[in-house]
């Protein structure tokens, strides 16, 4: 196996540095890799975590994959970008904020997983994305994973790219249902079936790709990293990488289309229902009090559905997103 111009003999692993920028002061920026190429011949699986640096559970995740791994008993090679994006990882925050802030202009757009494919001679974040795109597409399959960013919670959910996308969008479903999160959304509306966004852009170019996730942003959850290791595996038990068959989840939630609940007040934001639980049109999901304790607001959910992200943040001003949830097929 050869990519990025390392060689990785069979059945053995290794770590790697792909430069990225230099900064001001001359420091030179790489996006730490893990390459694993296995005993036998068989796919190619990219998995990229932490392209915006608050969304720490998908690096533990994939570390955590490596760990367990044994290139000898593995079918095929993975390619394993733990940190997407390191200058946002350095700040703890969803942008590499050092570039937005000094020259928001200079550095637009500032969100690489909005810019695949990317370009060589753009901002920091197109920069980004084209060396991402380029090692994804010397790929057969791709995961990225994601938390909210920082002040929300999702449910573990698998969001498939747009369905447009033909072929390489089946399997990309199929490896996505594979997966087994237990919650699944397969739709056409939204920021994530959008031009631009990583996992869209890969299953348009021929690797089947979808986007992963789980927990809350800023927070390292080693149960939702449980969960999330054991849906990796479950990938590479269906792609015939390891030995075994995928561990289904207790039901899978079927979603056609996100609802986001904004607040019309600001105040102290109270959530009434549990997260992932099923909600029927009318029930009262979160409310709003003002800091003297009076009712501003109640959000009732718009139809039947799943409350698939919480809103963590103990206040909300209004125009912020405070519940979403999730429409069932």
């Amino acid at each position: 196996m050869e990519i990025a111009g390392v060689r990785v003999a069979r059945a053995t692993r290794v770590r790697h540095a792909i430069e990225l920028i230099e900064l001001a002061d001359g420091t030179r920026i790489s996006l730490p890799t893990c390459f694993v190429n296995g005993a036998s011949a068989g796919p190619r699986l990219y998995l990229g975590a932490a392209i915006h640096g608050d969304e720490v559970n998908g690096v533990a995740i994939v570390a955590r994959v490596l760990q367990k791994l044994d290139p000898s008993h593995l079918a095929g090679s993975i390619v394993a970008m733990l940190v997407q994006n390191p200058l946002a990882l350095h700040a703890d925050h969803r942008l590499a904020l050092s570039h937005y802030l000094k020259s928001p202009l200079d550095q637009a757009p500032n969100d690489a997983w909005s810019c695949f494919p990317g370009r060589p001679d753009g901002s920091l974040a197109e920069k980004l994305a084209h060396i991402l795109f380029g090692l994804i597409r010397a790929c057969d399959y791709a995961i990225d994973l994601h938390t909210p960013t920082r002040g929300g919670r999702y449910v573990p959910i698998t969001i498939l790219p747009d369905p447009a996308l033909g072929e390489p969008f089946q399997r990309a479903e199929k490896l996505g249902e594979a997966f087994g999160s237990g919650y699944i959304v397969k739709t056409t509306t939204g920021m994530y079936v959008r031009d631009g966004i990583l996992a869209v852009e890969a299953t348009r170019a021929g690797v089947p790709a979808f986007t992963f996730e789980i927990g809350e942003g800023g927070r390292l959850e080693p149960d939702m990293v449980a969960i999330g290791v054991r849906c990796v595996e479950n990938a590479l038990k269906h792609l015939g990488m390891v030995r075994g068959e995928p561990d289904p989840p207790e039901r899978v939630v079927r979603i056609r289309e996100f609802v986001g609940l904004r607040a019309t007040r600001g105040g102290l934001l109270f959530t009434d229902a549990p997260l992932g639980a099923p909600v029927r049109r009318g029930e009262v999901l979160a409310r709003i009090t003002s800091v003297y304790g009076d009712e501003l607001e109640l959000l009732t959910s718009p139809a039947d559905g799943v409350f698939v992200r919480s809103t963590t943040l103990s206040t909300v001003a209004s125009g912020e997103r405070a519940v979403t949830i999730g429409l069932v097929e």
